[in-house]
């Protein structure tokens, strides 16, 4: 269980987050939405320690202030929204996400180089594991960076924008798999998304900033059966093939 406790931040003098409160489950999707400045951001980075804050983050229970960069990091698989260009190969990004599982003056093991396979195969980032970072394309970078979290093997993940410059097919692979990873392994994942449509399919729950403050939080169905759609983003619902509308 990931709680955020009445979180508040403040940058530069501006007021950025207002007494956040809710819950991420295990076995669910959170899908947190607003419009661009709203925030959605800045609530990763302060439970990414990359900001201060105010209130509290816990991570099963416990502060996440009270962890160390290791500890969090076995325990939230945290994709940024801008991606890091290092000058290494795509197998070797990868291989990253599993430092925090191997101890300090060790070398990874079968089990991490199993991870590390699995999770590049997942995101067929495999056929381009010994191209570098730089040479991708911006959508093979964002599938490289997908690969590494997942390689992580966290219980949760927070995930900013992670189909960012994904074709519609790298898009909707993407979200089934993270899908998949949640509700068969009660993993969790908070997942900042900017289309409707997506969060609507992906999502179990709907988190809904709007000017720094959380304006809903509930089910998906909740947050459709209330048009806040419509009311929030001006988008009508049209209805289509399933028992989900589509948004635009």
């Amino acid at each position: 269980m990931l709680e955020f406790c009445h979180v508040s931040c403040t940058l530069k003098k501006k007021e950025i987050l207002q007494d956040i409160s809710f819950t991420v489950d295990q076995g669910r999707i959170v899908a947190l939405l607003g419009r661009n400045g709203c925030g959605k951001t800045t609530l990763l980075r302060a439970a990414n320690r990359e900001v201060s804050h105010g209130g509290s983050i816990l991570l099963e229970g416990k502060p996440l202030s009270a962890l160390s960069p290791r500890e969090r990091a076995c325990g939230i698989g945290y994709l940024p929204q801008r991606l890091a260009a290092p000058a290494i190969t795509v197998a070797s990004l990868v291989s990253l996400g599993r430092l925090p599982h191997i101890p300090p003056l060790s070398r990874p093991g079968e089990g991490d180089r199993a991870a590390v396979l699995e999770a590049m195969e997942a995101t067929d980032t495999l056929r381009l594991a010994d191209r570098y970072i730089g040479e991708l394309s911006g959508g093979e970078r964002q599938r490289a960076h997908l690969a590494m979290a997942l390689a992580q093997r966290t219980p949760f993940f927070m995930l900013d924008e992670p189909t960012a410059y994904l074709d519609t097919d790298a898009r909707r692979h993407f979200l089934a798999l993270l899908s998949r990873l949640v509700r068969s392994e009660a993993k969790a994942a908070l997942c900042v998304l900017h289309d409707i449509n997506d969060a609507i399919r992906l999502a179990d729950d709907i988190a809904l900033l709007e000017g720094g403050q959380l304006v809903f939080f509930g089910s998906t169905a909740a947050f459709i059966e209330g048009d806040l759609p419509q009311k929030h983003f001006g988008l009508t619902a049209h209805k289509c093939e399933g028992d989900l509308p589509f948004y635009f």
